[in-house]
């Protein structure tokens, strides 16, 4: 099943529904996947990365869900298909409520779509980066009661944006979380994989993707004042809530994961 409209099929390549595409999604068009074929041409390691991101988010829904929290807030959320944390989520808690965060109109639009109908689940159009606005904003504030825990879902998204708007909003996030609340956070890394590096580095030919690499020392004062839990930094597709899981440099993944609490 597909909520596209015959007018999808007429824009360009969207990132969300390549995304989409590569999940095993229909929300893509003939394009998108045509799109996304060139692209295996030079990076053919998109796929795992697409797929990578999305196995560490499953996990940490499910974790959090078992620990009780019901509400979410998914920064960079693209299209909720797939599989995507309101389904997941309410797997556990049928009354679970979810914002989604994108910055693409026609992504909010289409996402909208997907929704529609679903009681606690919102759609906002606004740059994750602007913690500020997206807090204030009503499909946010009158979804999640921000005075009991959430879990903010800050996946495949962080790479986008610049250090200072990177640490400005996770600290202006953190701070709005009620105690028990939960962040979780994937990055790129070029840690054991040079391919990385150089498609980061490219010239995308307009495509706006140029992420920026981090490792943890980069990003731990975006958790100041958290704790973190389960191992700490690893891979993210790798990641587990029990135990030691290993890093990037061990499994090539090419992406670290990490969940915290705010204690």
């Amino acid at each position: 099943m597909t909520d596209l409209e015959p007018e999808d099929e007429e824009t360009p390549p969207n990132m969300a529904r390549v995304f989409d595409h590569y999940l095993g999604g229909t929300d893509n068009t003939v394009v998108d996947r045509e799109f996304a074929a060139e692209v295996d041409h030079v990076f053919p390691a998109m796929g795992d990365l697409c797929r990578g991101h999305r196995r560490f988010s499953a996990a940490v829904v499910d974790r959090w869900c078992a620990q009780g929290i019901d509400q979410f807030l998914e920064l960079g959320a693209g299209l909720p298909t797939m599989d995507h944390v309101h389904t997941r989520a309410r797997r556990v808690h049928p009354g679970a409520r979810v914002s989604y965060v994108d910055t693409d109109p026609l992504v909010v639009v289409h996402a909208r779509r997907v929704v529609a109908g679903l009681d606690g689940v919102a759609v906002l159009e606004a740059d994750a980066g602007d913690a500020q606005k997206v807090l204030a904003a009503p499909e946010v504030r009158d979804v999640l009661d921000l005075g009991r825990p959430v879990g903010l879902l800050a996946v495949a998204v962080l790479h986008y944006l610049t250090d200072a708007v990177a640490e400005t909003a996770m600290r202006d996030y953190r701070a709005a979380l009620a105690p028990g609340s939960g962040i979780a956070v994937s990055h790129l890394t070029g840690v054991a994989r040079p391919d990385i590096h150089g498609w980061a580095t490219m010239n995308h030919s307009g495509w706006s993707y140029a992420p920026r690499l981090r490792d943890p020392e980069d990003m731990d004062p975006w958790l100041a004042g958290t704790e973190l839990e389960g191992p700490g930094w690893v891979s993210a597709p790798h990641w587990t809530p029990d135990g030691p899981a290993p890093g990037p440099a061990e499994t090539g993944s090419g992406l670290w994961g990490v969940v915290a609490r705010v204690p």
